[in-house]
């Protein structure tokens, strides 16, 4: 998975044992939970928890620590449960899904507010337009990070099937099975299972 993770998002060779590390931190913070790395077996990820583990390390790419990651994800599972439905609500499809939040890295997470929890939304087109819309006009945000849940898909896609270059990839039945999966456990899955 970390390999798969790494393709997607370019990381350079020399970097990847420096991501292994954030990811086996993530874990010990429980970001997956029922999964403990370290057990002298490999761990099972279902696809879901894959995509979530993607949006961990963009969050980290943002500058958000590990720890406010794992919070932000935990407290609005059912938001990103909500953006992973809608980027594969058509099975074998993709569609535009994004999750934004004030990241706030200086003066987030002061007397227990957290303006990354608070702020946290999902939206597809439309709606993510009119909310951006909304920010602009009312002059009220001073930031807001935004995540491509579609984006991120596309490039575990383009990874899993070894395609390089800034079209997107052909979905083969590797990544067919993968957006499936997604798909299904989508469909049936409760509003509390997302790690």
């Amino acid at each position: 998975m970390i390999d798969l993770l790494a393709e997607s998002m370019e990381v350079p060779e020399n970097r990847r044992s420096a991501m292994l590390g954030r990811f086996q931190h993530l874990q010990r913070l429980s970001l997956i939970d029922g999964i403990n790395p370290g057990r002298g077996r490999a761990a099972e990820y279902r696809a879901h928890q894959v995509l979530v583990v993607a949006v961990a390390f963009e969050m980290l790419q943002l500058g958000l620590s590990p720890e406010r990651v794992v919070q932000t994800i935990k407290a609005n599972q059912d938001a990103i449960r909500l953006a992973i439905g809608l980027a594969v609500g058509k099975k074998g499809e993709i569609q535009p899904s994004v999750i934004w939040f004030d990241p706030a890295i200086v003066n987030g997470a002061a007397d227990g507010f957290d303006p990354a929890e608070a702020t946290f939304d999902y939206g597809g087109e439309g709606s993510a337009v009119d909310r951006f819309k909304w920010f602009v006009s009312n002059s009220w945000v001073e930031r807001m990070a935004v995540i491509s849940i579609s984006g991120t898909l596309w490039h575990i896609i383009a990874a899993a099937e070894g395609h390089s270059g800034s079209s997107r990839p052909p979905i083969g039945p590797t990544s067919l099975a993968f957006l499936d999966a997604l798909h299904d456990w989508y469909r049936g899955s409760a509003p509390d299972s997302l790690t």
